[in-house]
């Protein structure tokens, strides 16, 4: 009987909720009615009964705040709309509006809040995806990679313009390579730390670093700027020439799998003032890369018209 009983208690839990979540959708239909009819004030005052009960599923969650921002917008209250939108995609970056109300001027209306947010979720996912990598957590990068890799794909079809996309097109396209290449988690060595080799050339690979000129320089070190920070133009490559790999090196490469990230800091003026290889390919190319990059020249990263000092990452998958 105390079985039974308690057989009952679960059914009618469930009874419950299922009557509850056939409530939410019913009042979700009749909001979209009152919408469809112009009512917008009593469609409005309907969802935002539902946004405030909670326990939504998150389709019908987020259908809620779609027709939340449709009521706002259609009422002028653009502001409170596009904050609506703007936590729809912060939720969901790739969702598309597939209701049947969606006009063109609420179209443009997501896509303008859309092409604001991107480059800033774009770099969360890349830093995310970072962070994995330095912890040799291949398996965990590869998510935000993927969606940043969507995220700049959409970024270019809306024509958002960001100095920064193209280098980080360049470097989530290099991680996702050498991800997916890369079947054992340890070959990606943790960051600032790349084992030396024995003998002379130990040194030079020990601290792989270009010096900055005798000239005295400031008290207080000038930032530097990277590919996550919004508002910033890039350095722009004038000569960034690669040295030669030969024939029996590249097959070793290409036969482990291997590749190497290199971190340029390239000064106000343009030149690379410092190389730090995270990522060996091998120790005798890596001398050839760091000496090369002394060598390289670029139009210097820009940030409110002035010039600033960049690194820049560099992924080499042969």
């Amino acid at each position: 009987m105390k079985a039974l009983t308690n057989t009952v208690g679960i059914a009618g839990l469930l009874l419950v909720a299922a009557q509850a979540g056939l409530g939410a959708q019913d009042s979700l239909t009749a909001a979209k009615d009152l919408y469809a009819s112009a009512a917008y004030e009593d469609a409005l005052s309907t969802l935002t009964r539902l946004t405030s009960s909670g326990g939504a599923a998150p389709d019908l969650a987020r259908q809620v705040d779609e027709y939340r921002a449709f009521c706002l917008y259609a009422l002028g209250r653009t502001g409170e709309a596009e904050t609506v939108a703007e936590s729809i995609i912060r939720r969901e970056p790739m969702t598309k509006l597939d209701a049947a109300d969606v006009s063109p001027r609420l179209e443009t209306m997501f896509a303008n809040v859309r092409k604001r947010l991107l480059p800033s979720l774009i770099r969360e996912r890349y830093r995310t995806a970072r962070t994995a990598l330095d912890e040799k957590n291949l398996s965990a990068a590869e998510p935000p990679l993927v969606e940043a890799r969507l995220m700049i794909a959409d970024a270019e079809k809306l024509g958002v313009k960001d100095g920064g996309l193209a280098d980080l097109s360049v470097l989530v396209d290099g991680f996702l390579q050498l991800v997916r290449a890369t079947a054992d988690q340890r070959t990606l060595a943790p960051p600032a730390a790349p084992i030396p080799p024995e003998g002379p050339a130990a040194a030079a690979i020990a601290r792989q670093r270009i010096e900055p000129s005798a000239a005295p320089g400031p008290a207080v070190p000038p930032r530097v700027y990277t590919v996550d920070d919004v508002g910033v133009t890039p350095p722009g490559v004038i000569s960034q020439r690669m040295p030669t790999m030969n024939v029996d090196l590249a097959k070793i490469t290409k036969a482990m799998n291997s590749s190497a990230i290199l971190d340029v800091t390239i000064d106000e003026k343009g030149d690379v003032v410092e190389t730090v290889v995270r990522k060996s390919l091998n120790p005798s190319f890596d001398t050839l890369m760091v000496g090369a990059t002394r060598r390289w020249k670029y139009r210097p990263a820009v940030k409110d018209g002035v010039p600033v000092r960049y690194t820049k990452t560099i992924v080499l998958v042969p």
